[in-house]
């Protein structure tokens, strides 16, 4: 009992640190994320950090190599490390950007790799510190760890809830010093332990004097690359940034500039003689998104006239068919869908917009060159998720409109391939057949892909939807599917189309030169009139699709076009691996921009994950015969248990990774937003599994039996999700912001708190037996995280949802094994 009171006064000092410690490197996650969005591409910022956060796993290794030395001066390392990992988080941001990595050059330029490999290194740095500072505590905490790795969870949980409002207020560069003053902070109670006094307040003084001293000079901000949108844009003749707008969602740019023009797959009829009037486009800025292009705001008098121009879009398509009275506009952007809707004297138009800065654009900064559109009588702005609104109301519209929600640059590249979009799943086809009148339409509009593919999913996807709201068993009369040179539109009403209906929709293609791609009885003579292919792909494809043959036709497809689904809401990921030879031999070297490239990043991280993660736990393991003849443990660690220890660690460690992926993706639909569901699941997750930590030693006395009770709930769990899941969170949706926070802290309060349970009881028992593994053990769960992460985003991605989460469960009932059979034996606990 002395022992043990001893460890707890002697570990107390210790608990600031490390909750410190955990805050600033979650916090600084966020904000390089956040940076390198605005730098790069999503799918190269998932890339590198993933990367980055092998620095957990490296310090592992060489806590397991150097922690005898380490031990002798505990506190002058912990307060060493504190104040480089202080100074590192905004050092590190600077020195990549002089390394000056092109990942665009990846491909033709060796030197590439070398700028790639370096920025890996720099940006790792941090975690690497951080990392090291969280594995001493853990490692001499013994009997307290559990308490030790509890104020570890609710410090990063803190970090990341604390984090994110901030962003509203704060452009994340400038962020960098505060979370190294916040580390500092934690690290001064270990100085008044040090056994020169002065020494732990030096280290300290000097590296707030660093920070101070960096953040006077400025924290260099993100450089966009040259090939994005904004630059780009930026270098006609009279660009200029006219507003910029920052938030955690992203950051705005509003330019200017005479050149901006601004209508997706604009008829080339248009301005040629004997059109409509208003040959002109009037004036245009463009909203730009982390750089990339979102959609034009356009310059409007109060004159329908002056529209013209949109007349020629495929959006305009459904305003020729039937004259709808109401409409519902999914992402209203700048209002280009807006003022279209009144030029064709819609009555009553909603305009849904996620992002209240995108609609502060046209709201507050240029409202005057907006013509005040959103103050029109019968125009309502509403800042909400359509998915959400949709849930809380009851209101019915002739036209549901969702157009280009995706940036030319991003789709063109497969960048979204690994996105979730909750908008274009059988279920959100559902709920917008729900909301129309008997007469209504849901318009479709996308950037056109050759071969098809997006266009193909929206058709399976439609399809599946009207047979499933039993709306009909025959949904070729209820599709209608034209395309210009670079869009698609494609109609779904819920009643039959009239054969006068489809005379409307041939007339309007005729007098803009816009192909008919699909109507019930088309001859296949009439597609590919004007923009000529070298096949009639896209009526073929929509044929098939509508035929008695479907399913056979999606199963030989090159790509992946079947319905998506919110279990699997990767709506732009058409790669498959079966046909990946075909596909090869009939495009070789047309290849690679058919690559859905998001996904490949994937892959690609993941093998480097393993690799490295594969030499950063086995090369520990030849210095592991210093510990056996170190007799600090008490009894040695044979090579069975060694791999008990790994597979356990490796086993909770994915598992966990896998779980809070999936969670982060799936609570994406209630939340509006992955920053918003990154806040508040990473931080319930975190804040309740380090409850749940801080109450292991009251039942690990137990034996493996109180695991038994941890990996129950969390497999329970995991059944309702699957089972149930869906059901409840579409009911959340019809609450308010703070109701739907609410709703999913208390839906995954619980779990949360018994997955806090494994790590700590296996690192308990592991300090009780082999104290020398402990550092590795540490070491090997953060490896298996980084290779968690990356697989999570992988499976998901292939296989859905429901199936990561049952792997997850399998993965805790293996370690529940090697628990029981390597790890508890003789246990004091």
């Amino acid at each position: 009992m002395k022992d043990h009171n001893r460890d707890r006064v002697a570990s107390r000092h210790l608990m600031p640190l490390i909750f410190s410690t955990s805050a600033s490197v979650l916090a600084y996650e966020i904000l390089l994320m956040r940076m390198l969005s605005l730098e790069q591409w999503q799918h190269l910022v998932y890339l590198v950090i993933s990367m980055a956060l092998l620095g957990f796993g490296a310090s592992g290794a060489l806590l397991f190599i150097f922690f005898g030395r380490i031990k002798r001066h505990l506190e002058e390392w912990l307060v060493f490390l504190a104040g480089a990992a202080s100074v590192s988080f905004p050092l590190a941001l600077g020195i990549s950007h002089k390394i000056g990595l092109d990942p665009l050059q990846l491909v033709w330029q060796a030197n590439q790799w070398i700028a790639m490999f370096l920025v890996y290194v720099v940006v790792s740095v941090p975690f690497l510190l951080a990392g090291g500072i969280i594995g001493i505590i853990l490692t001499a905490s013994r009997r307290e760890l559990h308490k030790m790795y509890a104020f570890d969870l609710l410090g990063a949980g803190l970090g990341v809830v604390t984090i994110v409002p901030v962003l509203y207020l704060v452009p994340p560069w400038r962020l960098l010093p505060a979370v190294g003053f916040l580390l500092l902070a934690g690290a001064y109670p270990c100085c008044r332990k040090m056994g020169r006094r002065f020494k732990g307040p030096a280290v300290l003084l000097i590296s707030t004097a660093a920070l101070a001293l960096l953040s006077f000079m400025g924290i260099p901000r993100p450089q966009i690359h040259h090939t994005k949108a904004l630059p780009m844009t930026l270098a006609l003749p009279d660009a200029r940034i006219e507003a910029r707008l920052q938030g955690p969602l992203g950051v705005i740019h509003v330019v200017g500039s005479s050149m901006i023009r601004i209508a997706p797959g604009m008829s080339l009829k248009f301005g040629q003689e004997g059109t409509d009037e208003g040959l002109q486009l009037p004036e245009q800025k463009g909203i730009f998104l982390d750089g990339d292009i979102l959609g034009p705001v356009t310059r409007f008098s109060g004159d329908p006239k002056g529209l013209a121009f949109l007349d020629y879009t495929t959006m305009a398509f459904p305003y020729h068919v039937r004259r709808p009275e109401t409409a519902l506009i999914v992402g209203s952007g700048g209002g280009t869908d807006v003022l279209l809707s009144l030029r064709n004297e819609v009555a009553e138009i909603v305009a849904l917009e996620t992002n209240y800065q995108v609609a502060s654009v046209s709201t507050r900064l240029f409202p005057e060159f907006t013509g005040h559109i959103f103050e029109s009588p019968g125009i309502h702005l509403v800042i909400r998720d359509a998915r959400q609104y949709l849930q809380s109301t009851d209101s019915l519209f002739d036209l549901i409109n969702l157009s280009m929600v995706d940036s030319p640059a991003s789709a063109a590249g497969g960048l979204h391939s690994t996105s979730e979009n909750y908008l274009h799943t059988v279920e959100a086809f559902e709920g917008y057949l729900s909301h129309l009148t008997e007469n209504g339409i849901l318009s479709v509009t996308r950037w056109l892909k050759y071969p098809p593919r997006d266009s193909l999913r929206v058709l399976a996807t439609a399809i599946s939807a009207l047979r499933r709201k039993a709306i009909t068993e025959n949904p070729s009369r209820h599709i209608v599917f034209i395309r210009s040179w670079k869009t698609t539109t494609i109609l779904v009403s819920k009643s039959p189309f009239t054969e006068e209906e489809i005379s409307r929709a041939k007339g309007f293609c005729e007098d803009r030169n816009f192909d008919m791609a699909y109507y019930h009885g088309m001859e296949k003579g009439s597609a590919n009139k004007y923009d000529l292919l070298e096949h009639p792909y896209f009526f073929e494809g929509a044929t098939a699709l509508l035929g008695r043959e479907a399913e056979a036709f999606t199963e030989r497809y090159l790509f992946d076009i079947g319905a998506t689904t919110d279990d699997r809401p990767y709506f732009s990921h058409f790669f498959r691996w079966k046909k990946f030879p075909e596909l090869y031999r009939q495009l070789k070297r047309e290849l690679v921009p058919m690559l859905e490239m998001g996904y490949f990043f994937v892959l690609a991280t993941l093998a480097q994950a393993i690799l490295a993660s594969a030499i950063l736990i086995l090369v520990p393991l030849f210095f592991l015969q210093r510990f056996r003849s170190t007799g600090e443990a008490r009894s040695t660690p044979g090579t069975g248990e060694v791999a008990g220890t790994l597979a356990y660690f490796l086993s909770i460690g994915v598992a966990f990774m896998l779980l809070e992926m999936v969670l982060l993706a799936r609570y994406t639909l209630l939340l509006s937003h992955p920053v918003y569901s990154a806040a508040v699941v990473l931080g319930t997750i975190l804040v309740f599994a380090g409850l749940g930590s801080s109450c292991v030693r009251k039942f690990q006395g137990r034996g493996s039996r109180q695991l038994w009770v941890s990996v129950g709930v969390i497999f329970v769990w995991v059944v309702f999700q699957v089972t149930l899941g869906d059901s409840l969170v579409r009911e959340a949706m019809k609450g308010h912001f703070l109701e739907r926070v609410l709703v999913t802290v208390s839906v995954l309060a619980v779990p949360s708190f018994f997955l806090g349970w494994p790590f700590p009881s296996g690192l308990r028992v592991t300090a009780d037996r082999f104290p020398g593994l402990v550092p590795w053990a540490w070491g090997v769960n953060g490896c298996a995280s980084v290779v968690g992460a990356v697989l999570g985003k992988g499976l998901a991605v292939s296989v859905g949802f429901s199936t990561v989460m049952l792997v997850a469960c399998a993965l805790y009932f293996v370690a529940l094994f090697c628990y029981r059979i390597w790890l508890s034996k003789g246990n004091s606990f």
